[in-house]
């Protein structure tokens, strides 16, 4: 081709650029978008266009991209994956993806393009290009970014590296595609696990494992559920009841799980699924949930009322409820029959019957007849606080009764009001609302007189207005098809509104069927237009709130909010109209133009300028480039936008312009300096505009706004190019700011030039703390040769000792290196600060091949010179416990060395750490030296050794209950024995043994009190301890065997145990046998037995 014809070729691919852009230069983001869509599909001459435009700015370069993503050119994605700009390049590398385009090699792509790399390709689901990919990544950047990118894995790829990686992997992750292999692993590390690990292991995978196969999960849950508690959600357990209902009530009801049940709430869904069981499954829980009386009612409520008198009555099945009193949440979910039945027991109780208030309220729950005739009494008492409490029983009596023929009667009743004091009325009208949907026709005129007589008292209260309000509103909510009930509503709503108020009506769109929203507008109508007559709009405004999103189906009262936008409206109310009138998503963008029309400075209001900002992009031009004026901006100030939305939509002349009425503020020092640094923050989104403005004020002399432009550095269009110039100012004041914006900074530049770019600053004369910052990010974000450069770094004669601690922390991501665990071994014997890095490790935040060696560097500190190093090492050992093999006489060591400080969680570590064994090496070694010690005593050193080994009691019952309740405990049984054969100790011993216990050895330890009077009474008082601590529910029959046991025995022990242990009847109302156990305790052979038990109250 001749020059000339290369020539005329370009100018007109120039010419189809210029033609484009025109084109979608006046159109608003969504439109723009559409149009290029179409040009993409059809110009001949697409490529050599987005070849042109691909060689001009950042927004000409995203137009060439989205053509060629619609055209599925391949050649145009792949250059923009290329592309300088940040954005361009990962939304390009995003839908290479989606285009199935080989990816290449990723692992020299900064962090946040990988990262979108992992997204796409879990959503997309190409397992073959995962699975090559999670090996280089894995090896490249350790174990977090291919956990990121493992459920996007095959099956057989998750299956294999799971186990190394779940350290690491949300496992909520794998359920959409993986759920399989998640619940294998799950139930082989339930498996293989001991009870006590159990709960930890749940507390990671409950709710991944909630999310799947019902069955699957209910089958986990039963075999190696926590016996205490249930794990996860119980939100989540609606769906597991939705499958299999009995068997989550199952769970529920475990014996072990008893206490958590009764201070736990079930959530109502999952009550609604449970109570469509059979009476006899619910029985159970309804037991469990008997103390608790709000958790009794929530569970009766949900059950059919046919039903809920059985399932109450089954509930109270092992309680004695002669002198029981209901609760008033119970009362009100109560059958009618029941709450009478209940009722009536309960008034013929004395204590009932000696106050007159508690008769009251009782005859309330009585029939409707009865109740009336009851309550008569105090409707007329000279008291006024009796009449309110008369007054509002009566209206609660009439809605009890569920007859609207009784709540009518209340309504004739309560003309007495006329003739009130105001905190009377205030009182019953507030329990009037409650009644609203049992009002009918016929008592609009007892309500219309109430009415007037409230507000025209001349004692009237807001407290009367507020319950009007709220009764007027109930009424229209229930009634709104119902005129006389309508009209006395919207009267009521009028006498009590003000100008600059209005009732807040309930909502209607949650009540009305489909298109009754068309009814209620049009019997309000009239109440809406008559407000709006006499300049009042509260009353259009709270039935659009209360129609919710029906409102956006009613052209006429969006007629009615787009009048009041109108100009002669106050600013306060268009304001509100405005922000309704919008509220519809799908009118929004059309709207917008139309409220500008009416007046331009409403775009100061949110709603208006965000809709701006994200969709109507073409109106920007008319509210950036004047002065405006109106309504909403003061005269004689300009407006200038705050912030602003999605700019990366607007055209490039936009941004400069935001950018410009930004500098405005910036430059103004009439202004705040925090509204000055804000207006550099908000500049920095706006393109290349907003980067040369934040870049123009790195070096001012102002710090704050320095400062800020530091930090909006990497908000820009181009945040890579931001870490050299943050790190420039490592080393001055500014380093704190620059430092930790390198940290997103870090996340846009490529892995191959931060080994240059951070290492200089680890090594060089920077702050500290730049340094520390820089090695954590080089660890974090660096190759996997970076280790190497941080090892020369930490081996570095004249490194600072905090610098060192740094790069250990470091060093704990990047395990699969040898130069981290070179780093690790050294910090071991380094200084405090390199130990204490060493031993912030987690065991469970690393992978599980890495345990056992990093265990043993936690033992290795527990032997270092540093006192405070071996306190904090010790404290991590139990943590470290099941990677750890031969450390007991390192345990043993500490538990005996009286030259250390213990408390009893540590005691309780360490037995965690050296297993149950070490109690009884350490209890003999400490009775020894007891033995041995002649001292008398002082207060510098009392018995030392004999107060150790009260202390490894105590830690050993901490010990003991932070485990399943079925454990093993017998090493700690023996211990306890053993030292129980030491007299001088018993005391302490039969306390271990009572904690240790399940209520289960109390014969064998009262007769380790025999002839010890006090130690028995003291040792009575742990037993009463130990019945309420159990967190399981006790069997009754087994208890009651165990106190008649005890009590069979004739000796003072025995009886204190026994007296101890049958307080427990009192939760069951003294019902047989608990009441014939305590009589016999009175008649005990002891004394003192029998004198204890007449000091239990069954009253």
């Amino acid at each position: 081709m001749s020059s000339g014809a290369l020539a005329g070729t370009m100018v007109a691919v120039l010419a189809a650029t210029r033609t484009l852009l025109t084109s979608l230069d006046p159109l608003p983001y969504r439109k723009r978008m559409n149009r290029l869509a179409e040009w993409a599909r059809s110009a001949p001459d697409r490529a050599q266009v987005c070849a042109d435009l691909r060689e001009q700015g950042p927004y000409q370069r995203h137009l060439a991209l989205v053509a060629a993503m619609v055209a599925r050119d391949t050649d145009g994605i792949a250059a923009a994956t290329h592309d300088p700009q940040p954005s361009i390049r990962g939304a390009a590398l995003t839908a290479a993806l989606r285009a199935g385009m080989p990816m290449g090699d990723v692992t020299d792509r900064p962090a946040m393009e990988r990262r979108r790399v992992y997204h796409a390709l879990r959503r997309r689901y190409a397992p073959a290009v995962a699975d090559t990919l999670t090996t280089q990544v894995r090896a490249q950047f350790g174990d977090e970014e291919a956990a990121a990118l493992l459920p996007a894995c095959g099956a057989d790829t998750v299956r294999a590296l799971l186990p190394d990686l779940e350290h690491a992997l949300n496992l909520e992750r794998l359920v959409r595609w993986h759920s399989g292999p998640l619940l294998d692993r799950v139930r082989e590390r339930l498996a293989a696990a001991p009870p006590e690990l159990r709960a930890g292991i749940w507390g990671g995978a409950a709710n991944a494992v909630l999310r799947c196969d019902p069955a699957q999960a209910l089958d986990l849950l039963e075999r190696y559920a926590p016996e205490e508690s249930l794990p996860g959600p119980l939100s989540a357990y609606g769906m597991l009841a939705a499958h299999d209902a009995s068997r989550v009530v199952r769970l529920l009801t475990a014996p072990g799980r008893a206490a958590w049940v009764q201070r736990t709430a079930l959530p109502p869904a999952l009550l609604r699924r449970l109570a469509a069981l059979p009476i006899d499954e619910l029985a159970p829980l309804a037991s469990r949930c008997r103390d608790d009386s709000r958790a009794l009612a929530a569970l009766l409520d949900a059950v059919a009322p046919s039903r809920r008198g059985e399932l109450y009555d089954r509930a109270l099945a092992e309680v004695d409820t002669a002198a029981l009193i209901p609760a008033a949440e119970i009362m009100e979910v109560l059958p009618a029959a029941v709450r009478i039945r209940e009722a009536t027991r309960v008034l013929g109780l004395a204590r009932t019957r000696e106050r007159e208030a508690e008769v009251r309220g009782w005859s309330a729950y009585l029939a409707w007849p009865d109740a009336s005739v009851a309550l008569e009494v105090a409707l007329r008492s000279g008291d006024a606080d009796e009449r309110t409490h008369g007054y509002v029983l009566l209206v609660e009596a009439a809605r009890g009764s569920r007859d609207p023929r009784a709540v009518a009667e209340v309504i004739v009743r309560l003309g007495r009001l006329r003739n009130e004091q105001d905190p009377v009325r205030a009182a019953t009208l507030g329990a009037l609302a409650r009644v609203a949907p049992l009002l009918t026709a016929d008592t609009a005129a007892g309500l219309t007189e109430l009415t007037t007589d409230a507000v025209d008292a001349r004692d009237a209260s807001a407290a009367t207005t507020a319950a009007l309000s709220a009764l007027a509103a109930d009424v229209l909510q229930h009634h709104v098809a119902v005129p006389q009930l309508r009209e006395w509503a919207l009267l009521t709503i009028d006498l009590v509104s003000t100008g600059a108020s209005v009732p807040v009506l309930r909502r209607f769109d949650t009540v009305l069927r489909r298109g009754q929203e068309t009814m209620v507008f049009e019997r309000l109508r009239g109440w809406v237009e008559a407000g709006i007559a006499r300049g009042r709009y509260g009353p259009l405004f709270a039935l659009t709130r209360a129609l919710g999103k029906r409102a956006w189906r009613l052209a006429q009262l969006q007629d009615l909010l787009r009048r009041a936008i109108g100009p002669r409206t106050l600013p306060s109310v268009a304001r509100t109209a405005i922000g309704l009138w919008l509220d519809d998503p799908r009118t929004r963008s059309d709207r917008v133009a139309e409220v500008l029309k009416a007046d331009p400075t409403a775009v100061t209001i949110h709603e208006v300028w965000a809709t701006i900002c994200t969709s109507r992009t073409d109106l920007l031009d008319r509210v950036l480039e004047r002065r405006l004026r109106g309504r909403f901006v003061e005269r004689g100030t300009r407006w200038v936008p705050a912030w602003a939305f999605h700019t990366e939509r607007w055209l490039p002349r936009q941004q400069a312009r935001f950018v410009e009425l930004q500098e405005l503020i910036i430059t103004d020092t009439g202004q705040g300096v925090w509204r000055r640094a804000a207006a550099v923050k908000a500049a920095a989104r706006a393109g290349g505009a907003g980067r040369e403005l934040v870049l123009r004020h790195l070096d001012v002399p102002e710090v704050a706004i320095a400062e800020a432009a530091l930090g909006a550095l990497v908000w820009t269009d181009r945040p890579d190019e931001a870490l050299p110039v943050l790190l420039r100012h490592a080393d001055d004041d500014r380093a704190r700011v620059a430092l930790y914006a390198a940290g997103r900074a870090v996340r846009h530049v490529a892995p191959s030039r931060l080994t240059d770019v951070l290492g200089r600053v680890v090594t060089g004369p920077a702050k500290i703390t730049s340094r520390k910052e820089a090695a954590r990010l080089l660890a974090r974000y660096g190759p996997p040769q970076i280790m190497a450069t941080l090892l020369d770094a930490y081996a570095s004669s004249d490194a600072h000792r905090d610098v060192r601690a740094a790069i250990v922390s470091a060093a704990r991501q990047r395990l699969q290196t040898e130069a981290s665990w070179t780093i690790l071994r050294t910090a071991v014997d380094g200084s405090r600060e390199e130990r204490r890095a060493v031993l912030n490790g987690y065991p469970y935040s690393i992978s599980d091949r890495h345990r056992p060696r990093y265990a043993a560097l936690i033992v290795e500190a527990c032997r270092a010179a540093d006192r405070e190093v071996r306190r904090a090492a010790f404290g991590q050992l139990g943590e470290w416990s099941p990677w750890l093999t031969t450390i007991t006489e390192l345990v043993v060591d500490r538990l005996t060395d009286l030259n250390e400080t213990l408390v009893h969680l540590q005691v309780a570590n360490l037995l965690k750490a050296g297993g149950d064994a070490v109690l009884g090496v350490a209890l003999a070694r400490l009775v020894d030296r007891d033995a041995d010690d002649d001292h008398p005593g002082d207060p510098t050193a009392d018995r030392p050794a004999r107060r150790r080994i009260a202390l490894l009691a105590h830690g050993a019952i901490v010990r003991s209950r932070s485990r399943p309740a079925h454990a093993d405990r017998s090493a700690l049984v023996e211990s306890a024995r053993w030292l129980a054969g030491h007299p001088a100790f018993a005391g302490t011993a039969t306390g271990l043994l009572v904690d240790l216990g399940r209520l289960d050895n109390l014969d064998e330890i009262a007769g380790l009190c025999a002839d010890r009077p006090v130690l028995a009474i003291r040792t009575a008082e742990r037993v009463g301890a130990r019945l309420r601590g159990l967190g399981e529910w006790p069997d009754p029959g087994v208890l009651t065997g165990t106190v008649a046991q005890l009590a069979g025995r004739g000796d003072l022990a025995g009886g204190l145990f026994a007296v101890a242990l049958v307080r427990h009847g009192a939760g069951f109302g003294w019902k047989e046998p608990w009441r014939d156990l305590l009589i016999g305790l009175r008649r005990h052979p002891d004394a003192d037995v029998r004198e204890e038990a007449y000091g239990v109250d069954m009253s």
